[in-house]
């Protein structure tokens, strides 16, 4: 009696194992991403930036780290400030339509931040929250008004 037990209680362990395995294999992507294997937008709007000869401030973050959020805060705070002077570009690292840009920044850490000129090539790069204050410097010396 003692050895079905035994038996049942690993074949029901064996079972839920294998359930919680496969959960974890086949977890879809969330709604808010499925991109159908779209082109990512933030690309374009690099790529449009540079045919403008405007200035753009790359932020790769996500909408769950806490000096993302942070960071997210200063972004949006400033982007009305400076439209028309620079290109903002809000890069979600959890977007898989976005991974092809990570890799092509080598995002290892987030919040990063690129200043890019106007022809693409980067001014400033960091990891991390940058000080609204600080941050406002930065893009007026980028668009030429600091």
């Amino acid at each position: 009696m003692k050895i079905r037990a035994v038996v049942l209680i690993l074949l029901v362990a064996a079972l839920a194992a294998l359930l919680a395995a496969k959960g974890f294999r086949t977890n879809p992507v969330p709604d808010e991403y499925t991109s159908n294997g779209a082109v990512s937008q933030s690309a374009d709007l690099i790529k449009q930036s540079i045919q403008d000869g405007k200035p753009a401030w790359l932020l790769f973050h996500s909408k769950t780290c806490q000096p993302c959020i942070e960071m997210e805060k200063v972004f949006n705070t400033l982007k009305p400030e400076f439209e028309g002077k620079v290109t903002f570009v809000d890069i979600n690292v959890n977007d898989p339509a976005e991974q092809e840009l990570c890799a092509q920044y080598k995002i290892q850490y987030i919040p990063t931040t690129y200043l890019l000129e106007p022809a693409g090539n980067i001014a400033f790069d960091y990891v991390g929250v940058i000080q609204l204050d600080e941050m406002r410097a930065k893009l007026n010396a980028l668009a030429g008004e600091g």
